[in-house]
């Protein structure tokens, strides 16, 4: 991977983190050092799977794969507060 490709990685995480962290609907996440590390490879993943030109669409790939080991349920890619909605 490039530099540029592992900042935006960064990147991504730290946005994800702060979103994640403040959602009311979302108490599973809290931020530890083994969820952060789980996210982290989460989207060190997408980002060799698809062609990502920067953190934003990174993270919105996130969301909309729906299959994150954080997730106990389904997401999809509305308001922070209602991104993590149950499976229909």
């Amino acid at each position: 991977m490039t530099p540029e490709l592992a900042a935006c990685v960064l990147e991504g995480l730290l946005l994800l983190h702060e979103e994640l962290s403040v959602d009311p609907d979302a108490p599973w996440y809290v931020g530890t050092p083994d969820q952060t590390q789980v996210l982290h490879d989460e989207l060190w993943l997408l980002a060799g799977e698809q062609v990502i030109s920067n953190s934003i669409d990174l993270v919105e790939a996130w969301y909309g794969a729906g299959r994150s080991a954080l997730l106990p349920v389904q997401c999809c890619g509305e308001l922070v507060s209602s991104r993590h909605q149950h499976a229909a």
